[in-house]
């Protein structure tokens, strides 16, 4: 049984090690004030339906979704804090703070339009949603056919899907009573021209219904995420000049000509498109933090379950090891989470152009494929405990699902990331000073050596690539962490030990064929991560501890001191 005994002092370290901002804030409050009791039979759409309601209550306490929208500190600590508290609003957040009442204030022109759309969705009253994926191509913008085209005359815009494929798909605009404001990626025909795709802002759905030219068709209930996804078309949706988003890098003079000072169609969209990053890395550390949460109520669970002859569960070492290896990649994934907010927020810690994205292409997959293993193994070690929606687990794993998909699917996005860091041959790589550990070396030779490879790359090896860049990266991070966190640099330490000398294993065949580490060193490392798990086993509760999730976060039996109580009716306690 792990020990009862707490260092503080260590718990603190490791919790500014965790966290790069103070968990304990005000986003925290106002979502545990708006989470809702999990009610057995409670329908796919009634869930959805209170998502909204909490979305409401939570901006009701924390102000205006504008300025919340703005406050990247604030966003991230919603999403980890909804992530955690309340699942089914985690669906709904980034449509509305980031894709919406972020991307109007951060590409718009403060048009009158603009303006009205801000002030709608400031209550909740109206949703924000994004509309870009399509039936046909997904979000393969070369391939988008939903168009906006420009009537100088009237200086406004009509929206046209011109066949199924280009047919809007998943956005959830299917309930008819909940108002909704959307911002519609269309490609931008002038006079016939293609001019690329830029996103268009306009009012979907008032009190009074769904706007002329627009149809929805509710789309088959899922079996996680509760939304009202919908299928969407368009047949002269009117949107208003002052509705088009062009940030600032595309303009109608006049006459109604149009003027750009990009001239790649390609680039206009990536340059309107940003927002996007901002929403996968939110997502991203928003599954993380549910990882997090179910690790310490797995923990929690194994250290007050009795198994056979009276052992505490989690003394048993095929209970043990397997948590221990996942905390010290719930710690990797962690750190790699915190480089990406600060590569993407605006500020002096900033990256350059490129390297945000890049980031946010690498650790997206990085973080939620981390997560949906995490999470998969506190289920199967709850055993039948880890099945019942009110321990949580089970909705952790649908958001990380739809995590995986939304907003660039995983693979995609490692392909994109594989294949930009092969054309800058590794370059925007950490390259640390001085001298590494062999585990990391051997980390960032492979990552560099598949990346500057010659000939031409499949998506693959582009994924390979993206997932020994993320893996190396995600080390260095949590290093550095350890350097920056002198209370438990020593755990720390072990705990990047542990996770390096797995990934290495993970891969230890690439380096036997490639002549990059011998078997001796591959058995080495072997025994080394044995000696680690057992080392670090004992500091579980520490480690833990410092997720800083408490009973009040989670409805789970496992959140309070003796879940055999917890579990059953007060009348059968006696």
């Amino acid at each position: 049984m792990l020990p009862t005994a707490l260092d503080e002092h260590t718990v603190v370290a490791l919790r500014s090690a965790l966290f790069s901002a103070d968990p304990e804030n005000p986003a925290r409050a106002a979502i545990v004030s708006a989470r809702r009791k999990v009610e057995p039979g409670s329908s796919h759409q009634e869930r959805a339906r209170a998502a909204y309601d909490q979305l409401r209550a939570v901006v009701a306490e924390l102000g205006a979704s504008s300025r919340i929208a703005m406050d990247p500190a604030l966003v991230r600590s919603l999403f980890e804090c909804s992530a955690v508290v309340t699942p089914d609003l985690f669906a709904v957040l980034s449509g509305h703070f980031v894709l919406t009442a972020g991307a109007i204030q951060r590409l718009g022109t403060a048009s009158s339009e603009q303006r009205s759309a801000l002030a709608r969705l400031d209550d909740a009253e109206h949703v924000g949603v994004f509309l870009l994926t399509e039936l046909g191509y997904g979000s393969n913008v070369l391939e988008m056919k939903t168009e906006a085209r420009w009537d100088p005359s009237l200086r406004q815009f009509t929206l046209h899907t011109p066949d199924r494929a280009a047919v809007k798909f998943m956005p959830n605009v299917a309930d008819g009573d909940v108002p909704k404001v959307a911002i519609v990626a269309a490609r931008l025909i002038v006079e016939g021209r293609d001019e690329g795709v830029f996103p268009f802002l306009f009012s979907l759905r008032d009190h009074s219904g769904t706007a002329p030219g627009v149809e929805t068709h509710r789309l088959p209930e899922k079996g996680f995420c509760p939304m009202d996804n919908a299928a969407t078309r368009f047949d002269g949706a009117v949107v208003p000049e002052g509705g088009w988003l062009s940030g600032g890098i595309a303009s109608f003079d006049q006459s109604g000509k149009f003027h750009s000072s990009v001239p790649s169609r390609r680039k206009r969209f990536h340059h309107t498109i940003g927002q996007l990053q901002t929403g996968r890395v939110a997502l991203a550390t928003g599954t993380v933090a549910a990882a997090r949460a179910a690790l310490s109520l797995t923990a929690r669970y194994a250290t007050k379950r009795r198994t056979a002859g009276g052992k505490w569960m989690l003394d048993r070492d095929n209970v043990r090891l397997p948590l221990t290896a996942a905390v010290a990649r719930v710690y990797a994934a962690s750190a790699l989470g915190n480089a990406a907010w600060a590569a993407i927020e605006p500020g002096e810690n900033a990256s350059p152009d490129g390297a945000g994205s890049l980031l946010a292409m690498l650790a997206k997959p990085m973080l939620t494929w981390t997560a949906l293993d995490v999470l998969q193994e506190c289920r199967e070690r709850m055993g039948a405990q880890g099945m019942f929606r009110a321990n949580m687990i089970v909705d952790y794993i649908g958001i990380t699902q739809g995590a995986i998909t939304a907003e660039g699917d995983n693979q995609v996005l490692q392909v994109a990331a594989g294949l930009a860091l092969a054309a800058n041959r590794a370059a925007l790589l950490p390259r640390p000073a001085g001298r590494v550990p062999a585990w990391q070396r051997l980390l960032d030779l492979r990552a560099r050596a598949l990346a500057e490879r010659e000939g031409s790359r499949g998506g693959q090896q582009a994924m390979e690539i993206a997932e020994a860049g993320a893996a190396a990266w995600a080390a260095h991070e949590l290093r550095s962490t350890c350097q920056d966190h002198t209370g438990a640099q020593s755990l720390l330490e072990h705990v990047a030990e542990l996770y390096g000398t797995g990934e290495v294993l993970r891969t230890a065949s690439w380096h036997i064929v490639h002549g990059t580490a011998e078997p001796g060193e591959i058995r080495e490392l072997e025994g080394r991560r044995a000696q680690l798990v057992e080392e670090l086993a004992p500091h579980l509760h520490q480690l833990i501890e410092a997720f800083g999730v408490t009973a009040d976060l989670t409805p789970s039996a496992f959140a309070t001191e003796n879940y055999l109580t917890a579990s059953l009716p007060e009348s059968w306690t006696s």
